[in-house]
């Protein structure tokens, strides 16, 4: 029971990621160091040895490391740099190639999506109201790509899928 309710801690915390993300185009350091700091909760209480603990820091270092030089070259914002290596730490090895794909999935449909409501305001059909916040829509709430790979990804992770199946 503890840890169904720690993954609905964790799913709750990347919803309001990625709400906050559409409605401001930021995602507050607290959240990622809200999800830092469940992690080893998540990890103990899951019964994780310090061998898997330590590959998942080391999961989520990398990802901060990559996230760190994506930003430095002005591809993603600061926010889903750490957003998705806090999400990371999370994952684990055996799932983080599917977390990768479903974010770049959910991402690549959010683009799509942009471009969409772009191409509708071009026929003089007014989208303020979507393309508000995406300086000319040229920014992209990617944060939301970043929490639909965690809220597919997570419940089938080695911290979670155990705890999460019918006993018997």
């Amino acid at each position: 029971m503890i840890m169904l309710t720690l993954l609905l801690s964790v799913g709750f915390i990347v919803t309001i990621a990625a709400i906050y993300d559409a409605a401001t185009l930021t995602i507050p350091n607290w959240i990622s160091l809200v999800l830092v700091a469940l992690f080893p909760v998540v990890a103990l209480c899951s019964g994780s040895d310090f061998t898997a603990i330590g590959i998942h820091l080391i999961i989520g270092f990398s990802a901060l490391l990559a996230g760190m030089v994506l930003f430095a070259f002005n591809l993603i914002g600061g926010g889903d740099a750490k957003f998705f290596a806090a999400v990371s730490l999370f994952v684990g090895l055996s799932d983080l190639a599917s977390y990768a794909v479903v974010v770049i999935m959910a991402g690549g449909a959010l683009a799509l999506l942009f471009m969409a409501a772009k191409k509708i305001a071009g026929f003089g059909v007014s989208m303020d109201w979507f393309l508000k916040h995406t300086r000319d829509g040229a920014v992209i709430p990617y944060g939301i790509a970043i929490a639909v790979g965690a809220l597919v990804v997570l419940p089938e992770t080695q911290l979670f899928a155990p705890a999460l199946l019918p006993a018997g």
